[in-house]
């Protein structure tokens, strides 16, 4: 769940965001805030994924409190003034929300924070390495230094760079292994990186490297749908 903190001293503005929020079935709201004194206390109490402020409030304004803020979780600025938004962008904020929100371009902003969130954990987890077991040798690989999986009966090859592992493992058991969303099988015998890929045609995929591996036709709807997004 994406756990949201909304801070406005509008109650009619919190009401507005909490019902979007409630139509979403992967957030919730964990409290609401009336003005940035309160909003710290949530902050350094709870845990906070992603924080509607707004940007005209008494005494400190959401602005002000960008300029200060020392725990940061992501943020989408609310307002009905439309000036601030350079401002805004300045102090990296995720969106910017213009009242009143409607359903929409709030959903929209909700699936950036997602696919920002997507790609950062992917950034991290592909440079994790995976353990695996060469003939009676282990080995620390990187994903991210894997060009593609070849499989050969019992058997599959993991081609990095200039080095090769042989490893006794199925498809689905190597998949396993690697960061989810990070790898696509694309043929019986092949897995390549998704980011590799960059170009899709009705018999092969061709990497980043000039590599052309063989797309296999059960495994084609799934490579062109994650290919397009």
């Amino acid at each position: 769940m994406i756990k949201c903190l909304i801070v406005d001293d509008e109650p009619y503005a919190i009401k507005l965001i909490e019902k979007h929020v409630n139509a979403i079935n992967d957030i919730e709201v964990v409290a609401t805030c009336k003005n940035i004194a309160e909003a710290v206390n949530v902050l350094l109490s709870k845990n906070v994924d992603l924080m509607f402020l707004d940007v005209q409030m008494p005494e400190i304004t959401g602005v002000e409190f960008l300029e200060n803020m020392s725990v940061s979780p992501s943020v989408i600025l609310t307002t009905a003034y439309r000036e601030y938004a350079v401002q805004a962008y300045e102090f990296g904020v995720l969106d910017y929300l213009v009242k009143p929100i409607s359903f929409m371009r709030f959903a929209k902003a909700i699936e950036r924070y997602r696919q920002v969130n997507i790609d950062n954990n992917l950034t991290d987890e592909i440079n994790l390495p995976i353990v695996i077991k060469s003939g009676t040798d282990y080995h620390r690989v990187v994903p991210a230094d894997i060009v593609y999986i070849k499989s050969v009966r019992e058997y599959v090859t993991i081609y990095c760079n200039d080095l090769q592992y042989l490893v006794r493992s199925s498809m689905n058991q190597m998949l396993s292994q690697l960061p989810d969303g990070a790898f696509v099988q694309v043929h019986k015998s092949y897995i390549v990186p998704v980011n590799s890929i960059v170009t899709v045609t009705s018999t092969d995929v061709i990497l980043t490297d000039n590599n052309k591996i063989p797309l296999g036709k059960a495994f084609s709807d799934n490579v062109r749908r994650i290919f397009s997004r």
